[in-house]
């Protein structure tokens, strides 16, 4: 019997290879079979409805079985593995006290039993059984192979199990699939899957050889003359339907498009003998990490754009544009890698049901645009294969994240009356715009947006949002090729100072460093949440510094609604050495000529070291800010990006609830204004606590505004303070849910 690294890297190689979910069960079994030289393999797996166990393949066992053994939990000897999730090795299965006999499985005459439970992430997944003829235990080797092989196999497995496509069925007409992904622009569709670029696959792209330098930079040079005609075609058709902030979008593709960090390396690769496809490709995916190597999840989004334009790059000159012209009256659901502002606008935005990009997220552009146009979009389904279901009619719930392929009429009539209600509502929140967040005892809250684009400037102002609460001044920092200038960040920062006086605008320092790469600042560590960012980076490249606060203070002159916020503080003295960076800006500005002002000066609580300093760091500043992603992630000790730990990342954990009351008392005995941003501010469950714990300021996604206005008018304070004594025994984030869920529910959320 072979236990190499090598048997388990090609077995998993065949499982990846297999065509679908039951070829690669198929698999499993079989080369299971073959190295630990047993006859029988088999796979049980837990079905995704019910708490039973299917024989989902085998060898060995009779092929009729497949589908038909169905063992509840702790029923029989694969229903106790799976109890217990303990392996069990036995010498005569009939023997135990736990063995149920199938007859249909034909598995008499083998005696000798091992079984060994799949478990993914703490759930299980199924069961993986090998028996024999032998008269004994299997040996501790392959006991201990067994083991190894099955918490390999649970995370490839898991995907499957959670599909349940494996599952036979009688009534095939009923069949219907279900995907997940990450709601990008709420609200349902239904219509017929229609696939674009689909045969781009930048990650998978093969590597080809030019046919000469010239020949492929006349190809690169007309495919960008090309994608620009596109772009400016694309706005002409789309400019009535959106408003002037969202449509600059494409001039945002424009610029990175024309960007010298693209045109200069993808002609660097082609001069060394590179076809221009693997060129742009090349140059797409470097420009696209320094972006996707960021935590923020905003910044990670632009690297959506640079994938975009790659996209419509070797679409050109692949020659293999959509041929089709779209029927103008079929309502579609728009489904690929990737689809931009200019994907959008080749169909009437009516006829637009809904978008699925395998990639991306929330905070693409993509949403921001389905966001603008009112258009349910689903980002992240990177396991849905969009050619498999192209011309099928399909529902999406953005709400949820969940695509429904091919469900059955009865289920399309359901969603169809939830659609007409929502749009109802959503109709009723337009009026709340220039109305005040205040419940119905009198307690006011103000919101303010997110944004950090000045394409995401307008919609915090058509959402009514009172300023806003974060500014996230990275954006000039990744688009350039170098350090941006003192006079280009001067011009960005007074555009959106100006768009939004007299209400206050909070200005984040640059918060770049260890996870957050610039492309031309590059430097690598070991733990970089625990690293080289925020302000130690800052306060390290004092220059930087200086220029931007300089920029910051510039941009406010004349308005006066400038605050600065200082990010990731953990250290007093970091507080004391911004506030005399601006005390000099401030003091060689005036000796300039201009003027200039102090503004007010903030710190994020991202930290949990700064709940324990606020008393000694409160006379240094004016205001603070709870970022309640970070703090959380810090909280808990997880990152919300490691699928393996990030179910465990819950803002409603009684922990992180237990810090923001904290906070919350601390900053009142303090006389601090105390505002929170971060996922927490757009969760209606999240908002029934803050409202109950006294945060009166609250900064979330303009798109959110309303519906978060709307909640806190319907609820009364003394109401969400009952809840959050209730939740306040409560031992996990389940049962707080639950409680809060329920009032939702009353609410009509």
């Amino acid at each position: 019997m072979q236990h190499s690294l090598t048997t388990l890297t090609t077995l998993v190689q065949e499982i990846s290879g297999a065509e679908n979910a039951m070829s690669a069960m198929q698999v499993i079994v079989a080369r299971l079979s073959h190295i630990m030289e047993v006859p029988v393999c088999s796979l049980y797996l837990k079905s995704p409805t019910r708490s039973k166990l299917i024989l989902a393949a085998t060898q060995g066992l009779a092929e009729p079985s497949i589908g038909k053994i169905k063992l509840s939990i702790d029923e029989g000897l694969v229903g106790t593995i799976a109890a217990t999730k303990h392996t069990l090795n036995l010498a005569n299965a009939p023997a135990h006290e736990k063995y149920a006999f199938f007859p249909q499985a034909q598995e008499t005459p083998y005696r000798q039993f091992m079984g060994v439970p799949l478990i993914h992430l703490r759930q299980l997944i199924g069961v993986l059984v090998v028996q024999g003829t032998a008269k004994k235990p299997f040996s501790q080797e392959a006991e201990a192979f067994l083991v190894t092989i099955a918490s390999q196999l649970a995370g490839t497995l898991y995907n499957i199990q959670k599909s349940g496509e494996w599952i036979t069925t009688r009534k095939p007409k009923r069949l219907f699939k279900r995907y997940s992904g990450i709601a990008g622009s709420a609200g349902i569709g239904i219509g017929e899957l229609t696939p674009l670029h689909t045969h781009i696959d930048l990650k998978q792209a093969p590597e080809m050889q030019g046919a000469g330098i010239l020949k492929e930079r006349k190809q690169f040079d007309s495919a960008l003359d090309s994608v620009r005609d596109d772009l400016d075609l694309g706005a002409n058709r789309i400019e009535k339907e959106l408003p002037e902030d969202i449509l600059s979008l494409f001039g945002v593709y424009r610029m990175m498009l024309e960007s010298p960090e693209l045109l200069d390396s993808t002609r660097d690769l082609i001069a060394q003998g590179c076809s221009a496809q693997w060129a742009v490709r090349e140059t797409a995916l470097k420009l696209a990490s320094s972006f996707e190597q960021a935590d923020d999840p905003y910044l990670k989004a632009r690297g959506e754009d640079v994938r975009n334009i790659a996209i419509k790059l070797m679409t050109q000159m692949a020659r293999k544009e959509q041929t089709e012209s779209p029927d103008k009256t079929t309502p579609v659901i728009l489904a690929g890698e990737l689809i931009s502002i200019a994907d959008l606008s080749a169909y009437p935005s009516d006829q637009i049901q809904g978008i699925i990009c395998r990639s991306g997220s929330a905070l693409s552009h993509t949403s921001i645009v389905a966001n603008a146009l009112g258009i349910p979009a689903i980002m992240g389904v990177s396991d849905l294969d969009i050619k498999r279901y192209k011309g099928k009619q399909i529902v999406i719930d953005a709400g949820r994240g969940e695509i429904i392929i091919a469900p059955p009429e009865e289920m399309v009539a359901e969603y169809q009356r939830i659609k007409d209600t929502e749009q109802q509502f959503n109709q009723s929140l337009a009026g709340l715009k220039d109305l005040p967040a205040v419940t119905t005892d009198d307690f006011h809250v103000s919101l303010f947006t997110n944004t950090g684009l000045l394409a995401d400037v307008s919609p915090g102002l058509r959402n009514g949002a009172e300023g806003i609460g974060l500014y996230r001044s990275e954006i000039p920092f990744m688009i350039h090729d170098n350090f941006p200038t003192e006079e280009e960040q001067y011009l960005v920062y007074k555009e959106v100072i100006d768009a939004y006086s007299p209400r206050p605008v909070s200005m984040r320092t640059l918060d770049i460093g260890g996870d957050k790469q610039l492309p031309y600042f590059d430097f690598k560590e070991e733990n970089p949440y625990l690293g080289w960012r925020g302000i130690r980076f800052t306060l390290d490249n004092t220059t930087l510094q200086v220029t931007q606060l300089r920029a910051m203070v510039r941009a406010a002159h004349g308005r006066e609604n400038l605050k600065i916020l200082i990010p990731m503080v953990s250290r007093i003295d970091e507080v004391k050495t911004i506030k005399e960076l601006l005390n000099q800006v401030i003091s060689e500005l005036v000796a300039e000529g201009k003027q200039a002002i102090m503004p007010k000066l903030g710190i994020m609580i991202e930290v949990p070291s700064v709940l324990l300093l606020l008393d000694k760091i409160a006379p240094y500043i004016d205001f603070v800010s709870i970022g309640s992603n970070d703090l959380t992630q810090y909280l808990l000790a997880v990152d919300r990006n490691n699928p393996k730990v990030s179910r465990l990342f819950d803002n409603l954990n009684p922990a992180v609830l237990s810090a923001l009351y904290f906070i919350r008392k601390k900053c009142a005995a303090l006389q601090l204004p105390v505002s929170l941003c971060g996922e927490m501010a757009a969760d209606p469950a999240s908002v029934l606590l803050l409202v109950a714990m006294g945060f009166d300021r609250l900064s979330l996604s303009a798109h959110r505004i309303p519906k978060i206005k709307w909640l806190i008018r319907n609820i009364s304070r003394a109401d969400a303070k009952k809840l959050l004594a209730k939740v306040e025994s409560a031992e996990d984030e389940s049962e707080i849910r639950k409680v809060l869920n329920k009032k939702l529910k009353e609410l009509g959320l």
